[in-house]
Parts: C-alpha cells; sequence; structure tokens
C-alpha cells in the first residue's frame, strides 16, 4: 500500500535534504521520569501560556512513536497527512501566538529537555521541519508540565533499598509527598510538596521520619551495620570449615 506521507512535497523536501538532526531518535519519557521517582517531586510548575524551543524536544510519552528517528516520523506518522495538509494551507499556525486546538502539551523534569505529553506528536515534529526552514525555533501558546526531582534524595532512597535487600536487613522503606502549598493566577500554577522517608524496623516495629540529611545518615549507619555482618558471616563460616577439615 503506497504512503500517503510520501505524497507531499513538504516530505519529500525532508527526504532529499534532511536536517543535521533528523537521525536523532525519541526518547521515552518514562525513562527520563521512571514512576518511583514521581514521589519525589518537590515542585510541579503547569502553565498553558509557554513557548517551547522544538529542538529541545527530545522525546515522548507515546510508546509507539518512541525509538523512532525524526526523519521516520515525518514519512510514517498514523496522522501525519492531516497535518501535513494543515501545514500547507495555514503555515501560519506554526508561527503565531494562537490557541492550540487541540492543545500541545510537553514535559520536561530539567527545563531544557522536552518530551510531547499526551497530544502533539505529529505537530512536534513538523515543527521542527517547518521551523528549520523558517530559521527560528520556538513553538509558542503550548502547555508544559515541569516536574522538579529531588534527585539527590532519590538516590540516597534507592542506595538505602539496596543495601537493606542486599544484606537482608529488617526494614521498610515508604515514601510520602505532600502537597505543601500552590501559587496560582489564570492560566499557570506552582505546586510545591514535602518528601519524606519512613523506615521501619520489623523487628520492633519502631518507624522514623527522615529528610535528605537523616537518610544519608542511615545510609551510613546501616552500610556500616552490613559491613560487619558480612566480616561477621564470612569468619563464620571460616571457623565451620575448619572445624569440618580437622574432623
Amino acid at each position: 500500500m503506497k504512503n500517503p506521507n510520501l505524497s507531499f512535497p513538504f516530505v519529500q523536501q525532508q527526504i532529499n535534504s534532511p536536517p543535521h538532526w533528523s537521525d536523532e531518535r525519541l526518547l521515552s519519557w518514562t525513562d527520563a521520569f521512571p514512576q518511583e521517582c514521581q514521589k519525589f517531586v518537590t515542585q510541579h510548575y503547569w502553565t498553558a501560556e509557554a513557548s517551547v524551543n522544538v529542538f529541545n524536544v527530545v522525546g515522548t510519552e507515546h510508546w509507539d512513536y518512541q525509538g523512532k528517528t525524526w526523519l521516520e516520523f515525518l514519512q510514517g506518522g498514523k496522522r501525519m497527512p492531516l497535518n501535513l495538509q494543515c501545514l500547507e494551507t495555514n503555515p501560519n499556525y506554526y508561527l503565531s501566538l494562537t490557541k492550540r486546538n487541540p492543545q500541545i502539551y510537553y514535559k520536561t523534569v530539567d527545563g531544557v529537555r522536552f518530551y510531547v505529553g499526551s497530544d502533539g506528536n505529529h505537530r512536534t515534529c513538523l515543527a521542527r521541519f517547518f521551523l528549520a526552514e523558517q530559521a527560528k525555533a520556538h513553538i509558542h501558546c503550548v502547555t508544559v508540565d515541569h516536574y522538579k526531582v529531588d534527585w539527590a534524595f532519590y538516590n540516597v532512597y534507592q542506595q538505602l533499598k539496596a543495601i537493606i535487600v542486599e544484606n537482608r536487613l529488617p526494614y521498610t522503606l515508604d515514601v510520602s509527598n505532600t502537597l505543601n502549598g500552590r501559587e496560582d493566577t489564570a492560566g499557570w500554577k506552582i505546586d510545591n510538596f514535602h518528601v519524606a522517608i519512613t523506615l521501619t524496623d520489623l523487628e520492633t516495629y519502631e518507624s522514623c521520619s527522615l529528610d535528605l540529611s537523616q537518610a544519608l545518615e542511615k545510609k551510613d549507619v546501616l552500610q556500616r551495620t552490613s559491613t560487619v555482618q558480612q566480616l561477621q558471616r564470612l569468619q563464620a563460616s571460616k571457623t565451620l570449615w575448619r572445624r569440618i577439615l580437622n574432623r
């Protein structure tokens, strides 16, 4: 069956003279923002009136398009024919400060690299190729969700969890994320969150809440404890073998 995308002169032009970035592959949003790290979000900024540099869009949350290059997506996108027709009839859509209907959604964890959210994959792809020709970079009036993650706290949590699992220590870890305040007016909002780890001793059933500095201290304590226990087990194993060999 003939690919309808290839019938558009705009697509043929990109195939014949592909931009240097056209072979970059779309990355996965879930790799950038794993489910487990979502509990360590300290701030969520949302706006429906953002401007985004489309050349800083590096991926998508849509599984069908992850791993494709931008040029492959241009040639094979399911809804590309309709969007290509719209580009031909109204190229100013990608240049003007116009309301996006349907909206284009972007997500980011660092404010620099963006991922397409629930809608806007095809239009983002077209915007890249079209705006490159226009010597422009930004698409306006789009929706952005910016999640700030306490990566240091998240990394300590992962290290704590690994120590507990690897050494079979009698502890459990739980993460709490509590809304700590909101700022907003029309078209934007900022939610701030308080993150804490709860460590529970399964032998005494005592629990303690840890912030980042306390979690670091507890990690060092558990690491030392597990090292001592490993040495004790090793020494006990050597003693047992000596007894067996001396029989």
